[in-house]
Order: structure tokens, then C-alpha cells, then sequence
């Protein structure tokens, strides 16, 4: 007993620095642990002592920059992404983590250059494709952001927000009956994914199927009454069947969630100049201009 309490004081009594490595964990650890209760900035100061301590530790950088995204500091998280791959340059995750936080500060290019490194050094990641395909469709590229979510669907078909963002892609492309084929999916996979029945909702107004239509937006209205959008939608295949009343309340309803959104305003002044509202039309057009003139604050 005395020589085995004999030990533990020697150990002890060592210097810190010649136990770096498991310092370096142990910040780590507490670090991860700190992520997990969404102390983002407590996790980000226990991964910095431990890339102090040891400045080759991957898996610190990573993390570092992981509670940076979440702090929505961005470009701090890409110069730490930045660090991961010059001391590990044959991760796909870091480019593809990279490639997340570029595109989140508006660098598509990047992005996708980061996706396409990811995808060259594994190609058998479905998420990979996904992202990349998200940004192309921002981009406009349409048919390239199709062709990815075809190979994500191929890698998971599971997941229900790769059909819908392929219908996303076809209803760009004007394909609306594989559009349709691409949410009725989504909604096979998933019963309440809500932004399927928007999307059928989009594409029956395009063919047309204005009833069907209908059905479908104040499904998604159903699911969840708090997207402007979905109003919109509905008020404009309302406005199509002369249901102008409706259609105003559907307007009504999206500027009720989102008050500078000026389209809103101006399809509510055309319904209630077909009401013979031409004095409220005229307000509507006036605050359109007006919301359009206001500078963003997002």
C-alpha cells in the first residue's frame, strides 16, 4: 500500500509537459463534452489549449471549426479546415466540411471544388453529392444539380429530401410530370414532408391541375401554417379559380408572417382590383415599393 501511494506521488510530481499528449486529450475531451451541451464558445477555447499543446491535432482543428459554424463564424471555421487538410490532405469529410462553411459564406465556387475533392478521394458518400447539387442549383445549374442528387438517390434511396430536391430541379427544368414523380416519392419515403406537398402544389398550377393543386398547398398549410410561401402559392391558384377574397387572405396570411415581403403586397393588389378594391390596391402597390426599398437586415 505505502509503495504502491509511493508511485502515485511520483507520478504526480512529474512535470505537465511530459504527459502533452493526454492534456491534449483530455482538452479534447472536455471540449467535445462542452459541444454537446451547446457551450459553442466554452468547446471552442478547450480545442484551442489543445491545439496549443499539441499543434498537429487534427481531430481538434476539425472540432474547432465545427463550434465555429455554429458561432456562424464561417471563415474562421475554413482557416481551421484549412490547417485540417495541410496536416491530413486525404480526408473527403475536411473538404467536405470545408466546402459546407464556403458555402455558407457565398464562395459556390469553392464549394464545389472542395465537393468535387471530397467526391475524388470517395465517391460512395451520398451527402458529398447532395451538397454539391444543392450548390450547383443555386448556381442555376440545373441539369448538374439533377445528375448529383440521381447519384445520391443511387448511394441512399432512403432519404427523402433527395427526391425532393431533384423535384426541386425538374421543376426548374420545366419537367414538371417527373417533378411530380420526384415529390410523390418524397412523400412515400415520408408522409409529412411538408415542402413535398408545396412542390406538388407548384407543379399541379404549372399543368394546370388547379384543384389538385389547391388540395396540396393547404396540405402543406396543414402540416405547417408558417411559411409564407405556402400562402402565396395557394392564393395564386385561388386567384386562378376567381376566388379573389381568397386569395387576399392568403396574401394576408403571408405578409401576416413575413411584413416585407413585397410580392405579397403587390399579388394582394391585383386581387382586390378584382374585387373592385381600387383604393386598397393602390395601398398594397405603395407598400410593395416601399418594402422593396428597404435594406436587408438578415
Amino acid at each position: 500500500m505505502i509503495r504502491g501511494l509511493y508511485l502515485l506521488i511520483i507520478v504526480l510530481s512529474l512535470p505537465f509537459y511530459t504527459v502533452k499528449g493526454q492534456s491534449a486529450g483530455a482538452f479534447f475531451s472536455s471540449g467535445t463534452i462542452k459541444m454537446k451541451i451547446k457551450n459553442f464558445n466554452g468547446a471552442a477555447d478547450d480545442f484551442s489549449k489543445a491545439i496549443e499543446i499539441d499543434p498537429k491535432y487534427v481531430a481538434a482543428y476539425v472540432s474547432r471549426a465545427t463550434t465555429y459554424q455554429h458561432l456562424n463564424d464561417y471563415f474562421a471555421a475554413i482557416r481551421d479546415y484549412n490547417k485540417a487538410i495541410k496536416l491530413q490532405p486525404n480526408d473527403a469529410d475536411i473538404y467536405f466540411s470545408r466546402g459546407y462553411a464556403e458555402q455558407h459564406t457565398n464562395d459556390y465556387d469553392a464549394a464545389v471544388k472542395d465537393y468535387d475533392k471530397a467526391i475524388a478521394i470517395n465517391n460512395n458518400v451520398a451527402k458529398y453529392y447532395d451538397y454539391r447539387g444543392e450548390v450547383k442549383y443555386i448556381k442555376g445549374d440545373y441539369n448538374g444539380a439533377k445528375k448529383d442528387y440521381d447519384k445520391a438517390i443511387e448511394i441512399s434511396p432512403n432519404i427523402p429530401s433527395f427526391y425532393y430536391d431533384r423535384g426541386e430541379s425538374e421543376f426548374m427544368l420545366k419537367e414538371y410530370a417527373k417533378a411530380l414523380q420526384d415529390y410523390n416519392k418524397t412523400l412515400e419515403v415520408d408522409a409529412n414532408y411538408v415542402y413535398a406537398y408545396w412542390g406538388l402544389a407548384k407543379t399541379k398550377d404549372k399543368l394546370k391541375d388547379l384543384n389538385g393543386g389547391l388540395a396540396d398547398a393547404t396540405k402543406a398549410i396543414s402540416l405547417n401554417p408558417n411559411v409564407p410561401d405556402f400562402f402565396i402559392t395557394r392564393g395564386l391558384i385561388k386567384k386562378q379559380l376567381q376566388d379573389y377574397y381568397g386569395a387576399a387572405q392568403d396574401y394576408t396570411s403571408a405578409i401576416e408572417l413575413d411584413p416585407n415581403l413585397s410580392i405579397a403586397y403587390t399579388y394582394r393588389a391585383v386581387a382586390k382590383e378584382k374585387m373592385g378594391d381600387s383604393q386598397g390596391a393602390v395601398q398594397d402597390l405603395n407598400k410593395a415599393q416601399k418594402t422593396k426599398q428597404q435594406p436587408n437586415k438578415k
